[in-house]
């Protein structure tokens, strides 16, 4: 039968599998600065040798190429489109704090260690090896979408954003393999994800000569914002209706970036700290800026001396919505099915903390997108150390392809 031959396959190909998801992590594709030409050869290269021909690429620059493959059905099937990101956030300020070299894949105890292992190289590996299961198995009706895209970790303005609203990208229904675990790998099986809303406060003051600011009327725009920043720690709530898969809500990061002062002598006449928050599905931005204003309104009326303004980031990080897709989505339930078959229980649903490329997939190109289920766990990422399990890969590699046969096949 075609599951057993899949299930085989991906067994001979353990071991190649993992070399694989090694080869991705020793090619830097670190964003920013950003530049995925050289994750993007290897990937067109492995797919011929796998004897997926047709791969290509598409781009807005040529330095932020999108992968693009499709194994192709008999016709009169749906398409399933499996999304994995091909970039990584940069090593940044805690190299020191790497146990091994974070471009150098190390497996140490059952994990393969190094940058982009668990976000996301590990999925994109397993996604390449589940289409060369499906071809070996045999034609099925539907086609099998794979995008391997740019620029996630900045916003996805060159990847997702691109592929959703200039290239025209379709299918019937998507998953992105983010990594799902928070405590755990296979945790949970995610319907929805959190969105982001990233903003500035701007406090002013005097600025003047420090010497006279106790015998001037004056105003510390830094500790103005030091009061503000902690007070709104303390205060700030923003208006949603709770989510049954989502019971801590909200999460305010606030002060994720503080600014303030010119130097010595100078009394501060401006400063400002940036923050994110992760927005839950049924929150819109119209809600987020409502809340923000009538709060800072509130403190102004508490100081006459508090001169604040509410500044968002530049698109797309000002607002990345939340989205939620239903439990009766075919992939939905294939995933639930597949992953029971192959971990032996069946991951609960439930909603990504995270933010993932599913406001782009979803809402702008109109394609139902499963935003997270992968090998990992997110709470590795973004710091040093982090890891994938080895036997994850191959599980996620199982998982995906048994899925899309079920999916394809009717």
């Amino acid at each position: 039968m075609a599951v057993e031959k899949i299930v085989q396959l991906i067994d001979g190909w353990s071991n190649e599998l993992v070399d694989f998801t090694c080869e991705l992590i020793a090619t830097p594709s670190e964003n920013p600065p950003g530049d995925e030409r050289k994750v993007a050869r290897l990937l067109l290269d492995k797919l011929d040798r796998l004897g997926l021909t047709g791969a290509f690429t598409t781009s807005e620059l040529p330095e932020r190429p999108n992968v693009l493959y499709r194994l192709k059905g008999n016709g009169g099937g749906r398409t399933l489109l499996y999304i994995g990101h091909i970039d990584t956030k940069p090593v940044g300020d805690v190299r020191e704090l790497w146990q091994t070299d974070p471009l150098k894949p190390t497996i140490k105890d059952g994990r393969l260690y190094g940058l982009g292992a668990a976000d996301m190289k590990a999925a994109v590996a397993a996604f390449v090896y589940a289409a060369a299961a499906l071809k070996e198995a045999g034609p099925l009706l539907g086609d099998l979408l794979l995008a391997l895209v740019a620029d996630e970790e900045a916003g996805g303005k060159y990847g997702a954003q691109y592929l959703s609203r200039k290239y025209g990208i379709k299918a019937d229904m998507a998953v992105i393999g983010e990594p799902p675990g928070v405590k755990r790998e296979w945790e949970s099986l995610h319907l929805g994800c959190r969105g982001i809303s990233c903003f500035t406060i701007k406090v002013y003051g005097t600025q003047m000569h420090s010497s006279v600011s106790d015998r001037l009327p004056s105003v510390n725009a830094s500790v103005k914002m030091a009061e503000l920043l902690v007070r709104m720690s303390r205060e700030l709530k923003f208006n949603f209706t709770p989510h049954p898969l989502c019971p801590n809500g909200v999460t305010r990061n606030l002060g994720v970036m503080v600014k303030a002062g010119v130097y010595f002598g100078v009394y501060p006449g401006y400063a400002e700290f940036s923050s994110d928050i992760r927005t839950v599905p049924g929150m819109n931005k119209e809600m987020v800026v409502r809340d923000l204003e009538a709060y800072l309104e509130a403190c102004r009326k508490d100081d006459p001396s508090l001169d604040v303004k509410l500044e968002f980031a530049p698109a797309p990080l000002d607002w990345i919505a939340p989205t939620e897709v239903s439990q009766d989505l075919p992939i939905a339930q294939a995933l639930a099915n597949a992953a029971e078959q192959v971990l032996g229980f069946r991951p609960p649903f439930d909603i990504y903390p995270a933010v993932t490329d599913s406001g782009k997939f979803q809402l702008e190109a109109g394609i139902p997108t499963v935003p997270a289920f992968g090998a990992g766990v997110i709470s590795v990422c973004h710091g040093p150390n982090e890891w994938v399990g080895v036997e994850s890969i191959v599980q996620a590699c199982k998982i995906y392809a048994l899925a899309a046969y079920d999916v394809l096949r009717q």
